[in-house]
């Protein structure tokens, strides 16, 4: 079998293995590290310019500005906000999902006003729709993750920053005195998680994620393909303070733990004295064991396909794990969110909030801080008409039954 470039580039590590089957010499193995194909690529010192438009933006629907934004982004940033891993199957099968899922309209309910208010982890939000963690907004727009948090505190939702975001998440935090969560990458140096918990903390979060699934990396070959490296003039914000030597800094933000456990979660919980959110949850029995060691909300997640191609939508797995929380904690999801029947229908199955990551960078790179608050406004608009249309006042009456029963379909 003959092995492709593009296998060697993703491996780190050259195997040098023969074996005869029959009395030929046996040659040692050489184990790649377990790590292999996870270390941080070295950066870029090329120059690196996102967008600097700044207007409100027409949408017809959320799938065709993705073709708008292309035309307005370097080739290796779009690539990178674009692309999942593998063979895209899983991003695409996020949003293929939400089509083998249909409502079932119940009118006669006298639905003319809508009530999209929610209330998640003590934050009252205006509608149940959030934006998820993304890192390095600056590949989309020179405001960076300014420009996000500002159309969150627009609409009045909220906005989880990442641990690999541009800015500070003090900085962000400044530019969205709302609700707001931060999502962290657990690293092997315990105390950079206790100091960059309590930052967060310090900031104003109220809320922190823990990435649990993306503890190795599965190739993503647009990069590849693109020769993208993380241009190091856009920054890195949350570097911990605690080591002054940038390089250190950096590299010891990037040596994640490979081996996390629900004792790990534990530690940042009473750490940081916050609720934790689990990310990255695809399993009913993660959902199960989450809820077992005390943590408050399930995030289910695949990273917009971007973590462990092969896997199943999260809309797929969405009913298997609300039936296993049974309403005692809080379901957040992502994946492939691009209209109002899309966040309708995760809210049916069990959601309690629903992401939309992707477009949110699409509308900031079309219009700044405007651009993705025009994303926010179209999603939030197109669920009150789908609200209306199904016959349903309010978000706590969304359920199951406005879905066609699959025996039905």
């Amino acid at each position: 079998m003959t092995m492709m470039r593009r296998d060697f580039l993703l491996s780190g590590t050259l195997a040098a293995a023969a074996m005869s089957t029959t009395n030929g010499p046996v040659l040692a193995q050489v184990s790649p590290p377990a790590d292999a194909g996870m270390q941080q690529p070295a950066y870029s010192t090329a120059p690196y310019e996102g967008s600097k438009a700044n207007q409100k933006i027409k949408i017809i629907n959320l799938i065709e500005i993705e073709q708008e934004a292309q035309k307005v982004l370097p080739v290796g940033g779009y690539g990178y906000i674009s692309s999942g891993s593998g063979a895209n199957f899983t991003r695409g099968e996020n949003m293929a999902a939400f089509t083998r899922i249909f409502i079932d309209p119940q009118p006669m309910n006298g639905t003319e006003k809508v009530d999209m208010s929610v209330e998640i982890l003590g934050s009252k939000l205006t509608m149940p729709i959030i934006v998820p963690p993304m890192g390095s907004h600056g590949l989309a727009h020179v405001s960076k993750e300014e420009g996000t948090a500002k159309a969150a505190r627009a609409v009045g939702t909220l906005m989880l920053t990442s641990t690999q975001s541009n800015l500070s998440m003090e900085e962000i935090a400044a530019a969205n005195p709302g609700p707001k969560w931060f999502q962290l990458y657990y690293m092997k140096d315990r105390g950079i998680v206790r100091e960059l918990a309590q930052r967060a903390k310090a900031a104003g979060y109220t809320a922190i994620a823990p990435t649990i699934d993306n503890l190795f990396g599965y190739p993503r070959e647009e990069n590849i393909r693109n020769d993208f490296r993380p241009p190091r003039s856009l920054g890195k914000g949350n570097v911990p303070r605690s080591i002054p030597d940038f390089a250190k800094a950096d590299a010891a933000m990037n040596d994640r733990k490979r081996d996390l456990t629900w004792d790990d979660l534990e530690f940042l919980k009473k750490e940081s004295g916050l609720p934790i959110i689990v990310k990255g949850v695809l399993s009913p029995k993660v959902a199960a064991a989450a809820l077992k060691r005390g943590m408050d909300a399930i995030y289910i997640s695949n990273h917009g396909g971007r973590a462990f191609d092969g896997v199943q939508a999260t809309v797929s797995i969405l009913p298997r794990i609300a039936d296993a929380v049974e309403g005692r904690v809080p379901i957040i999801l992502d994946g492939g969110v691009r209209r109002g029947t899309d966040v309708f229908k995760a809210l049916a199955l069990g959601a309690n909030v629903v992401a939309c990551g992707r477009p949110v960078l699409y509308g900031l790179a079309l219009g700044g801080a405007l651009g993705a608050q025009s994303v926010l406004e179209y999603l939030r608009d197109n669920l009150a008409v789908v609200m209306r249309l199904a016959g349903t006042s309010s978000v706590a009456e969304i359920s199951r039954e406005n879905l066609v029963q699959e025996a039905e379909a």
